[in-house]
């Protein structure tokens, strides 16, 4: 007689060729096992662990076929600075992380730092903390970042030349202060403006008043809008290049490297204004997109916003009514279509 086992019961089952069988005949049996488990050894009057097996009936014998529910692993990872902790809160089996166990996980953040959710294999994206069903190899990524802490969180900083002070139009004109009246209708997380700008300077010049100046990081909202002087003084693209690269490595350290909140301007056409009509406008507008590629490869290249509202200074051409009384500086109906398209996108930023 042969006496056939599973052990867990519900963990598979043995296929046996026939209930008939002569003394002396060789049977072969094969362990076949449930979902969510594997098999994993023979016992009783046979050994082994491959899932078929021979045996000789030459007397009673009692075999055992031994089922595990099957394993997986759990992986762990942080983006930014915190870590995780787990503990078991319910097994399927006598070892952790079986299938069917459940897992409570923690994200704790180190300090000056906050959870901001889980991604990967996992159904949840806020809670914490959280449990876990383990039904297969999970990834389990925890997202923490720098707390957004200063005196200038709620401050909106534009840099730049003639073009951000608003040469020639009201205050109430100015791009910035266009924007900044705009933005407020998404969010009151900015409510201040401050602009460091001058007609005629270059990116040095800026650099330098920017480091006299009382910066404290982090900025709530920081745009650039420069080297439209680097090219009216006759550099060329290419010597300008590694002064935009410190001017904006500079402006991403005022959002605490927050990218999100940095944008760039790009560098108008003065050449379609009035103004430009006595020079060569083809040479001018070719050495503006030279300049507008930098600005545009260079930030983009570090993941900061770049917008080119070139396209739309261009447009003076054949309105006027886009430039101020100066005949060269915009007016401030172009300033706000430049706001208009910039507005768009940056008020989808979270500034919570």
């Amino acid at each position: 007689m042969v006496e056939l086992k599973t052990e867990p019961e519900l963990g598979g089952t043995i296929n046996f060729p026939t209930d008939l069988y002569s003394e002396g005949e060789i049977l072969e049996l094969k362990a076949k096992p449930a979902k969510n488990f594997n098999f994993s050894s023979w016992s009783g009057d046979v050994g082994g662990s491959d899932s078929i097996v021979q045996i000789s009936v030459i007397s009673n014998k009692k075999i055992i076929a031994n089922f595990e529910k099957k394993k997986h692993e759990i992986n762990f990872s942080v983006n930014g600075q915190g870590r995780i902790i787990n503990r078991l809160i319910k097994t399927g089996s006598q070892q952790e992380y079986t299938h069917g166990s459940i897992i409570e996980i923690l994200a704790i953040p180190s300090n000056g730092w906050s959870f901001v959710g889980w991604t990967g294999d996992i159904d949840s994206d806020s809670s914490n903390p959280v449990n876990v069903t383990i039904d297969k190899t999970k990834n389990i990524i925890a997202t923490f970042k720098k707390d957004f802490i200063g005196v200038n969180t709620s401050k909106f900083l534009a840099l730049g030349d003639s073009y951000t002070i608003g040469q020639s139009v009201d205050v109430s004109e100015r791009w910035p202060v266009q924007f900044l009246k705009k933005l407020k209708n998404y969010t009151n997380a900015i409510d201040t403006l401050q602009i460091i700008a001058q007609t005629g300077w270059r990116v040095d010049e800026l650099i330098d008043e920017m480091n006299k100046s009382d910066l404290s990081a982090p900025y709530g909202l920081v745009s650039l809008l420069i080297g439209v002087n680097n090219q009216f003084q006759g550099q060329d693209a290419n010597g300008f290049r590694p002064e935009f690269i410190d001017i904006l490595e500079k402006s991403i350290a005022l959002v605490d490297n927050r990218k999100e909140r940095l944008f760039i301007v790009s560098i108008p056409d003065w050449g379609s204004s009035p103004y430009g009509a006595p020079y060569d406008r083809e040479k001018i507008s070719k050495e503006i997109d030279d300049f507008n590629s930098v600005i545009k490869e260079e930030s983009e290249k570090r993941g900061v916003r770049f917008f080119d509202i070139t396209t739309i200074s261009r447009r003076a051409l054949t309105n006027t009514d886009l430039i101020a009384d100066d005949d060269l500086h915009p007016s401030g109906e172009m300033y706000t279509l430049w706001v208009d398209k910039i507005i768009e996108v940056i008020s989808q930023i979270d500034f919570d």
